[in-house]
């Protein structure tokens, strides 16, 4: 187990930025070798809502991504396209979810409307994918799109493939992975009458989707898996190395037990079968979070389980012999919600480490991350507590090349949120999330962006769009040790939004 002793606050914009690490009891001391990564925030602006813009959807599903000159953020009810380098968070276009998948793709939801959107740009072919799944409840489709060029103003063909061969299930919650092989969508199966839960695995090959005429025709649907093999909600991975096959899948399968589990899809794209053998990793047990207070007398919101909600990524660092999964979710810590992530071998399924986020009042929810080749780290989530609204946060990591232990700073705002907020579903739940992400610039992995939910308004939720621009360069502590640093009191500055 690995705790953290640096990145303490020291005022309100000052930081400590030396890291001394205790592993298994001694203090690692680097020697020369130390570095300090700034880091400040960028375009920061506030996108579509629940009541003024243009979604009325409870919950939003927070998801986007980010091309070379474009932000795409898709959620429940609306797909919106942002301006990213001339006029930084302006709106391009935007229309319905429906209006996406009908006009944009040229598929038509079947039911009353499409929901559950995910979207990827893949910087390794140059494309947006997106999915979805529709008719809830019912015997329903996997949507399923792809970009004609990085453009997402452009042209794209999509597809509705059915869910369930029989249709005794219906999809939910849809999951997108992609690597250099194969576009992989895995959902949660519900019966549509009786009987029990599984999940299913949509394989399609990358290659038909980025031809000169997209297609679906050699599809592989891997149907109603036992959840005791694969876990509830299984994540495929978003491969930033863009790798073969097999492509891995995590999911939180038993925590509160302290077990994780890998699956994955192995063979060919047009032949892949799912692999489940296996795959267990022992983490520390935690329960899932607890619902988070608000100010004033509202119901309290959602905390969500303790399912990877968001994207799981696989990158290569130098350090490491083989590829490394990060993910992150939602657990309980010292009856507060809270964060926890990991670092995961994506070869031998090896914890190489991991770490908690909370805070003695600020409870968090719907955690994302994403990290760069140089081992940045960005966490992006909500939160809030019995005084704050809530709001969007954000916690930035950076990764000892020697040592590979990752060190994150204090918690920084990056949208306060401004008001309670009630919409409760049926049985009474706030709903919030369901999920968030938090993605790489591809024009410069230095750059990182995050889409958070935040309180707009009384009983109004909005997405909250984040860049995060880590130091271009690197300052290099003096060749004294650590320890040595730590008495000297070395400190540095560090820009610190919102405080």
């Amino acid at each position: 187990m690995v705790t953290s002793v640096c990145a303490r606050r020291i005022s309100r914009r000052c930081v400590l930025t030396w890291c001394g690490v205790v592993a298994m009891g001694y203090l690692l001391v680097a020697s020369g070798s130390a570095t300090a990564a700034l880091y400040s925030i960028g375009t920061n602006f506030t996108g579509s809502d629940s009541d003024y813009n243009d979604s009325f959807f409870i919950p939003p599903d927070t998801m986007g991504a980010v091309g070379p000159n474009h932000i795409g953020v898709l959620i429940n009810g609306r797909w919106s396209v942002y301006n990213k380098n001339t006029t930084p968070g302006s709106l391009i276009s935007g229309m319905s979810l429906n209006n996406f998948w009908s006009t944009k793709t040229g598929v038509t939801p079947s039911g009353s409307f499409a929901f559950d959107p995910r979207i990827i740009y893949d910087n390794a072919s140059g494309r947006w994918f997106a999915a979805a799944v529709d008719n809830a409840g019912a015997a329903n489709n996997f949507l399923v799109a792809v970009s004609a060029t990085n453009d997402p103003t452009g042209s794209w063909s999509g597809f509705k493939i059915d869910s369930d061969t029989d249709n005794v299930e219906w999809a939910d919650f849809p999951m997108m992975g992609v690597n250099q092989d194969a576009v992989v969508i895995s959902a949660n199966m519900f019966p549509v009458s009786s009987g029990g839960t599984s999940t299913s695995f949509l394989v399609l090959p990358k290659s038909d989707l980025l031809a000169g005429s997209p297609t679906v025709a050699n599809r592989t649907l891997i149907e109603n898996q036992n959840l005791n093999n694969t876990g509830f909600a299984p994540q495929p991975v978003f491969d930033y190395t863009n790798s073969s096959l097999p492509l891995p899948i995590l999911s939180a399968y038993n925590k509160p037990a302290g077990s994780l589990k890998t699956s994955s899809i192995t063979g060919t794209a047009a032949s892949p079968t799912l692999s489940t053998a296996g795959g267990f990793i022992t983490v520390t047990g935690r329960n899932s979070p607890p619902d988070i207070d608000q100010p004033g007398a509202k119901v309290d919101i959602d905390a969500g389980d303790n399912r990877f909600s968001g994207n799981v990524i696989m990158q290569q660092h130098s350090w490491r012999t083989n590829p490394s999964l990060w993910a992150a979710h939602s657990v309980e810590i010292s009856g507060r919600a809270a964060i926890e992530w990991y670092e995961i071998d994506a070869t031998t399924n090896a914890l190489l480490q991991s770490g908690t986020i909370s805070d003695p009042s600020l409870a968090f929810n719907y955690p994302t991350i994403a990290v760069n080749e140089d081992g940045d780290v960005v966490i992006g989530y909500s939160g809030g507590d019995p005084s704050t609204f809530i709001s969007t946060y954000v916690s930035v990591g950076e990764t000892n090349t020697t040592t590979g232990v990752t060190t994150f700073d204090s918690p920084d705002l990056t949208k306060a949120g401004l008001d309670d907020y009630q919409r409760l579903d049926s049985i009474g739940r706030n709903r919030w999330g369901d999920y968030s992400a938090t993605v790489l610039d591809p024009s410069n992995d230095k750059h990182f962006w995050t889409f958070q939910e935040f309180v707009l308004a009384d009983n109004v939720w909005a997405v909250q769009v984040t860049e995060i621009v880590i130091g271009s360069t690197q300052i290099p502590l003096p060749g004294a040790s650590a320890m040595g640093l730590a008495a000297m009191g070395l400190m540095m500055m560090r820009r610190r939004p919102g405080r």
